[in-house]
């Protein structure tokens, strides 16, 4: 059964799940935002960008960085046999909503960051750089409840444009379809395979062609590069570019470095540290993807990403999260807030 300072994290969730906030249009969860830390008895700050800054005490050491903008796409938000479902009830209100709970009991100061555009071009976290951030900071990311996450792969978003004189379907001309599909089989070779420590690139988005019995003369398609920890982001590019045909331009549009930090930092250890006390064992985790711990790693002390709910449902019309996993979470975000403050 939860405790009286668990219960509650439940109703947090659903107010933000039924406030529908796909990257670029979070404005109306973060009026939910604002009202459930008034309600919680934090103090607020809303930014440049729209980030919501919710506080508890004065000068603290450690801020619990989450994300409240999702994917596209609704989910009925349903609560049911312990189970609550809804777009970013994994990614990443389920773990937003755990921190602003664990924010309003903790007996340490701290702040929790609810960063908009993590889904996008991570504009919120680009933003929240501009200004002196704490030693700590730990990123509110699916972990599966027992999960500290240690490295993120690197990524970037690539368009490739292809043009052509085009011509009758029946003609011996060039296609820019062809263009653009024999240039993406070239860069391919250089990621043969989705293993973690290789470099991985995805379709994502292709356009082209006019008429069904006319030779496209425009193709476009964007790219998701992917490149692990150990890798150069920028030489990967430069290798992607090289195997893009003559009549073809790759453009380069978001980009996010790799990291990758040790298990016996910090906040990784405080959070390990956390969840054997709450009798859970602890998973260190690579995620094949990227967060906003990408962005901030270089600017804090120490980081690591914690949070309920199954990555595999990220980004899924099946996202879920169990409740006691959403009390669970409140725990160790209160016991690594308070390892990390007497440091």
């Amino acid at each position: 059964m939860p405790s009286s300072t668990e219960s509650g994290v439940d109703e947090i969730l659903i107010k933000l799940l039924r406030a529908y906030s796909p990257t670029g249009r979070e404005e109306n969860a973060r009026n939910v935002i604002v009202e459930i830390c008034e309600d919680l008895g934090l103090r607020v700050e809303i930014d440049e960008v729209g980030n919501v800054l919710a506080s508890k005490g004065v000068g603290g050491r450690v801020w619990l960085v989450g994300h409240y903008d999702t994917v596209p796409g609704r989910i009925p938000v349903r609560r049911r046999g312990g189970v609550i479902s809804g777009r970013g009830a994994v990614d990443a209100k389920g773990p937003l909503s755990a921190m602003l709970m664990a924010a309003s009991l903790s007996k340490s100061p701290v702040t929790v960051a609810a960063l908009v555009g993590e889904e996008g071009d991570s504009r919120g976290a680009r933003h929240l750089l501009t200004r002196e951030l704490p030693p700590f900071a730990v990123i509110g990311e699916p972990s599966n409840k027992t999960g500290v996450i240690i490295a993120y792969r690197g990524g970037a978003h690539l368009t490739l444009r292809c043009k052509a004189e085009g011509g009758h379907s029946s003609s011996p001309g060039v296609s820019a379809v062809d263009l653009l599909i024999e240039s993406i089989l070239k860069m391919r070779e250089l990621a043969p395979s989705r293993e973690y420590d290789d470099p991985s690139i995805a379709v994502t988005m292709i356009r082209g062609g006019e008429a069904s019995n006319v030779l496209p003369k425009k193709a476009e398609a964007v790219l998701d590069l992917r490149v692990p920890p150990r890798a150069d982001l920028d030489s990967t590019i430069d290798d992607m570019a090289s195997k893009v045909s003559s009549d073809c331009e790759l453009d380069v549009g978001w980009t996010v470095p790799p990291v990758s930090v040790k298990p016996s930092d910090p906040v990784p250890r405080a959070l390990t540290r956390s969840i054997i006390s709450l009798g859970g064992k602890p998973k260190l985790l690579r995620k094949y993807g990227s967060s906003d711990m990408n962005l901030l790693y270089g600017s804090v002390k120490s980081i690591a990403a914690y949070g309920p709910g199954d990555g595999k449902l990220a980004h899924t019309d099946k996202e879920f999260v169990r409740i006691k996993d959403l009390e669970f979470s409140v725990n160790v975000y209160m016991k690594t807030v308070e390892y990390l403050t007497s440091k």
